[in-house]
């Protein structure tokens, strides 16, 4: 009887021991996904941003042009600068972008990983 509720009582521990493990996994693999979400959400918009200014270089351009057949060759010059750092600022946030994505695939590859641990 003794034998009999000592080999229960250790299978048991062990179920239970398995079943928390396989919820930790869980619960990480879970973490894993809100994380690699942010960072997606985070990387759109940085290209949202990116979007606006390649638009507002664009607009810039068209000053360029305006000034330049006006003969306000000042002025154009001025809106040329205004161009390149849209361009620029531009550049920067297509690289943010570019680095949340692969910290966003970093991290669903680690939830792939903890699910392949359950």
């Amino acid at each position: 009887m003794r034998r009999l509720l000592l080999i229960f009582t250790f299978v048991l521990a062990f179920m239970v021991s398995a079943t928390a493990q396989d919820d930790y996994y869980r619960r990480k693999a879970d973490g894993y996904t809100r994380e690699a979400e942010y960072y997606q959400s985070k990387a759109d918009g940085y290209r949202r941003e990116a979007e606006y200014r390649l638009k507002r270089a664009e607009d810039y351009q068209r000053e360029v042009a305006y000034y330049t057949r006006q003969g306000d060759l000042d002025r154009a010059e001025t809106y040329s600068r205004y161009a390149e750092n849209e361009m620029d600022k531009y550049q920067t946030q297509m690289r943010y972008a570019a680095e949340a994505d692969e910290k966003a695939a970093m991290y669903l590859r680690w939830a792939a990983d903890a699910l392949s641990k359950m």
